[in-house]
């Protein structure tokens, strides 16, 4: 049984390239991210930047981790015999919904495995600006960007769960994995 309700840390693999043509890489780097899903029927993803991985092992996460950057996904589909479930990154944010950390308006996928463990793969581009509101910074989509814009870009990132202190999951995976563990 999938987990509907969790939130991780993950290592992450990010790779970022040109917004017009997302297979020319221009840097990569190692991050944390936290993974959070959640929802009534567990339809909302958040995938939020929560700093640089200082220690190349990546085994366990600072504990001191928080959300920077969010990306917000909508479940599009989900396969309990593949343990895969797969969402839509916006570029909107849904008006009753509250992120942690600083809304990133992207679009692209996000697909989930709840295997052995919890991983994330993500391609997403994104152009936005940036400003203030309330003391608090924004940002906002821009749907065409000019070429070259520091503000528009590709991720692709792979990402793996992670111990960390401040780590939910809903129960369900934690019986099923220990369940798969068993057999």
């Amino acid at each position: 049984m999938l987990a509907k309700a969790f939130v991780v840390a993950m290592a992450a693999e990010i790779a970022r390239s040109d917004y017009a043509k997302p297979t020319l890489i221009r840097s990569r780097s190692r991050e944390w991210l936290i993974a959070c899903r959640w929802g009534p029927d567990g339809e909302y993803l958040s995938i939020a930047t929560a700093g640089a991985m200082l220690d190349a092992n990546g085994r366990a996460a600072p504990d001191a981790i928080a959300p920077i950057h969010s990306l917000f996904g909508l479940l599009v589909s989900e396969s309990e015999t593949e343990a895969s479930s797969t969402f839509l990154l916006v570029r909107q944010l849904p008006g009753p919904v509250e992120l942690a950390g600083i809304f990133f308006p992207a679009d692209g996928y996000a697909r989930l495995q709840q295997r052995e463990t919890i991983s994330l793969v993500s391609k997403t581009r994104y152009s936005h600006s940036c400003g203030w509101q309330d003391g608090r910074e924004v940002r906002k989509d821009i749907p065409d960007p000019a070429p070259s814009s520091a503000e528009a870009m590709s991720w692709h990132i792979e990402a793996n769960r992670c111990d960390w202190i401040g780590e939910f999951i809903s129960e369900s995976i934690v019986r099923e994995t220990r369940a798969r563990a068993n057999a």
